[in-house]
């Protein structure tokens, strides 16, 4: 089956450079253009977002199938034009008939088909295949363009059902934009409406109990290396690369320039070749460097030389490793303890993702479950999670091993645990304490979050920070009171 890509050849077209305006065209769509506007820092992603859905269309427009009526009428156009003018005149009326069948240019192929037949000549036959050409041109160019404004539109909607889930995550979790973009990491995959609804419900949640966000923002913050209480140590010079954002590196596309490159210069610009009135005026433009080009911009990186001062101790601040959070699905979790963990969740899912660290979510009561949750693939598990009911016993053992079975993973060194729990469960024996502790020995933390005033004491006192947040009617009602 003959593809667009071997009839484009025989045509001398470029779909990239289709597929490179249809990109432009979508990111100055009015919506898109504003909300890159207002954030430089998604905007860039989005540019190497739109820039490889480019790439990826170029390739799908050069390899789909041609259909089958205008395959038959190329493969005749190659046919015919290499024929010499006597054979060519004893087949036109087969041509003739072929093309009243299917084609576009039948029309004008009837009136020209007529006079090469009245008088026979190489003017005539020229003419014949210069206009079949051009028709057939035509006709590849609208196949192209079908594929390439569908996919616009697909892509269209796709980017602005983003921006509507981020403005929408952004009202509800981040009202003061504090995230640094990681909403917009957040935002994308699909989000239903129900689950956009289930986001404003348990933001209002936060809001009504501000110990949750508060229990996110230190435990969302990269913490410290233990310091030595040392007399500051003097500054020191560092060689670091800093990246530096240039026109001269064909990364990211970021819009239409005048300039003298031939090679990223538009296709309306190489068209006035092929006029003898605008030739002159195409050299004139490429001397003073004013043909409309594509302006391409991207990173080299240059080094330079800094002061530095380390912290006490010479430790500097490290970044941590991914989040494990343990949540407790049993039926004594049900109601509104359930309502604050999954609020805890999604407070504490856009600090590990503004700070690009992994989320591994482990439900657990009598057997553990494990959800990876991340940007491009864990929105639907994140879904799954807000959406899901707790039933079932409390076993907290099973999860804790499984929980430390991980940690011996390099994926997860440096990991923080997070416990959700009412914690009305039996002790832990000593081997999955002293194996805790071992993983304390490797910068591991293990936090609780205890969600019922009748949480075990002892059980608590196990990890290294826990918070007691009463979710009974006798707690709920003496924080409205304080308030």
């Amino acid at each position: 089956m003959l593809e667009i890509g071997a009839m484009d050849l025989g045509l001398l077209m470029a779909e990239s450079e289709l597929a490179t305006e249809v990109m432009v065209t979508l990111a100055a769509s009015p919506k898109i253009a504003e909300f890159m506007r207002r954030a430089p820092r998604q905007a860039e992603q989005l540019r190497r977002r739109l820039h490889k859905r480019s790439e990826l269309l170029g390739d799908e427009i050069r390899h789909k199938p041609v259909p089958p009526t205008l395959e038959r009428e190329y493969r005749a156009y190659q046919q015919h034009r290499t024929l010499p003018l006597a054979e060519l005149v004893e087949q036109l009326p087969q041509l003739q008939l072929m093309l009243e069948q299917s084609s576009a240019f039948a029309g004008e192929a009837r009136h020209l088909i007529r006079q090469l037949l009245e008088q026979p000549g190489p003017g005539r036959q020229q003419l014949l295949f210069e206009r079949w050409r051009m028709s057939l041109v035509g006709a590849l160019l609208k196949l192209q363009q079908d594929i390439a404004e569908a996919e616009r539109e697909k892509l269209r909607q796709e980017i602005e059902d983003q921006l509507l889930a981020n403005r929408t995550l952004a009202d509800a979790l981040d009202p003061h934009q504090t995230a640094a973009g990681g909403l917009w990491d957040l935002a994308q995959g699909k989000w239903h409406r129900r689950s956009l609804d289930l986001v404003r419900q348990y933001a209002k949640l936060l809001q009504k109990e501000p110990l949750l966000s508060e229990i996110a923002d230190k435990l969302g913050r990269s913490e410290q290396s233990l310091r030595q209480h040392e007399s500051p140590l003097p500054p020191v010079e560092v060689r670091e690369m800093k990246a530096v954002q240039s026109d001269e590196v064909p990364d990211d596309l970021v819009g239409i320039h005048p300039a003298g490159d031939l090679l990223r210069m538009l296709p309306s610009e190489a068209a006035m070749l092929g006029d003898e009135d605008l030739e002159d005026e195409f050299y004139r433009r490429y001397l003073e460097r004013r043909l409309l080009s594509y302006q391409s911009r991207g990173v080299l990186p240059r080094h330079r030389v800094v002061l530095e001062r380390p912290q006490a101790g010479g430790q500097q601040l490290r970044e941590r490793g991914p989040f494990i959070v343990c949540v407790d699905t049993s039926g004594s979790m049900g109601g509104y303890p359930e309502e604050c963990a999954k609020a805890l969740f999604l407070a504490l899912l856009k600090h590990t993702l503004s700070e690009q660290r992994p989320c591994y979510l482990m439900l657990f009561s009598t057997s553990v479950a494990t959800l990876a949750i991340r940007p491009d693939t864990g929105l639907d598990q994140a879904e799954r999670f807000l959406s899901m009911s707790f039933h079932g016993g409390t076993d907290l053992v099973p999860c804790l091993e499984q929980a430390l079975t991980r940690l011996a993973d390099p994926e997860f060194r440096r990991a923080d645990v997070l416990v959700i729990s009412d914690f009305i469960a039996q002790s832990l024996p000593h081997v999955l304490l002293d194996k805790m502790n071992a993983q304390r020995r490797e910068q591991t933390r293990f936090h609780a979050v205890a969600l019922s005033r009748h949480a075990k004491g002892a059980l608590l006192r196990v990890f290294d920070n826990s918070w007691l947040l009463d979710c009974g009617l006798r707690g709920r009602l003496i924080r409205r009171w304080q308030r």
